[in-house]
C-alpha cells in the first residue's frame, strides 16, 4: 500500500474510484470520519469532485476541483470551448431556441447543467415542445457516438456506444443505458477527427484526465464534442489503461 498517495471521489460509493485505488495500491479518503490531513509530500487524486475538504489541499492535487466544477457544468464547459469549432451551437436564451425551432431545427433542452446519463434532457422539435432550461443545444445528427479517454494530452482509450441486444425500445438521439446502449470496444476504429476534437476540447481546460463524449456525422464528416466526464466508469481494459497512465506520473 502506497502511503503518500490517496484518492478522493465525488461519491463515497464510486466503483471506479474503488477499482482504481485497488489496482494502484492506494487508499480512498473517507467523506466522513477521515483524520487524513495532506502534507507537502502527499498527492491526492481528485476523482470527479468539484469541491474537496481544505485539509486535502496541503500537497499536490491531481485534477483541480475548480476545473472539475467548470467542466461538469454543461454550460460552463461549452463556454470554455466556444469558438473552437468542436462543440455544437448552444445558447442560454429561450428566444434563440424558439427561433431554431421555427427554422425547423431540433433543440436539446438541458434542464440540469450537471446531470448525467441523459438526466434533465428534453428534445424539442417544435416551439410547443420547448421547455424552460438554462442551456439549449442545437441537435446534431450522428451515426456513431464515442467516449474518448484523454490523459495528459494523450488518448489512452476509446469506446463506442453500441445498441443493447436486450432492449427493444431504443432512442438513437440520446444514447445511454436506459435508452438501449452500452459501451463497446471490439472493432472500434473511429475517424481521426473524433480523437482530434477530443484532444482539442481537453486542451481548452486545465484537466489532467477526462472522458470526452464525441459524436460523428458521416454525411458532413464532422465530429462534435458533447461533454467531458471527470469520473468516468472504469472496468476491464479501460481501468487498466488509467492505472498505467497514473503510474507514469505518480
Amino acid at each position: 500500500m502506497i502511503s503518500n498517495i490517496k484518492i478522493f471521489s465525488y461519491s463515497p460509493v464510486s466503483q471506479s474510484a474503488k477499482g482504481l485505488a485497488e489496482e494502484l495500491g492506494i487508499k480512498r479518503i473517507k467523506h466522513e470520519g477521515s483524520r487524513f490531513v495532506a502534507k507537502e509530500r502527499h498527492t491526492v487524486i481528485n476523482w470527479g469532485a468539484s469541491t474537496i475538504p481544505a485539509v486535502l489541499t496541503g500537497g499536490t492535487v491531481i485534477q483541480s476541483p475548480e476545473e472539475v466544477g467548470k467542466c461538469s457544468n454543461k454550460l460552463a464547459f461549452f463556454q470554455l470551448n466556444e469558438g473552437s469549432g468542436v462543440i455544437p451551437d448552444f445558447t442560454d436564451s429561450r428566444e434563440a431556441a424558439i427561433e431554431w425551432c421555427r427554422r425547423g431545427k431540433t433543440v436539446v433542452c438541458r434542464q440540469k447543467l450537471t446531470g448525467h446519463s441523459g438526466e434533465g434532457i428534453v428534445i424539442a422539435e417544435t416551439e410547443d415542445e420547448l421547455v424552460d432550461a438554462p442551456l439549449y443545444v442545437l441537435y446534431v445528427k450522428k451515426k456513431e457516438e464515442y467516449r474518448v479517454h484523454v490523459f495528459n494530452g494523450k488518448v489512452i482509450d476509446i469506446q463506442r456506444k453500441a445498441r443493447r441486444l436486450d432492449c427493444e425500445d431504443v432512442d438513437w438521439r440520446v444514447r445511454n443505458y436506459k435508452n438501449g446502449f452500452i459501451y463497446a470496444r471490439e472493432g472500434v476504429v473511429p475517424p481521426e477527427s473524433v480523437k482530434e476534437v477530443a484532444l482539442l476540447a481537453m486542451s481548452n481546460t486545465d484537466l489532467t484526465f477526462g472522458a470526452v463524449d464525441v459524436i460523428h456525422n458521416d454525411h458532413d464528416n464532422r465530429s462534435v464534442v458533447l461533454e467531458v466526464n471527470t469520473a468516468p466508469g472504469l472496468t476491464g481494459t479501460t481501468l487498466y489503461n488509467y492505472v498505467a497512465a497514473f503510474k507514469e506520473i505518480l
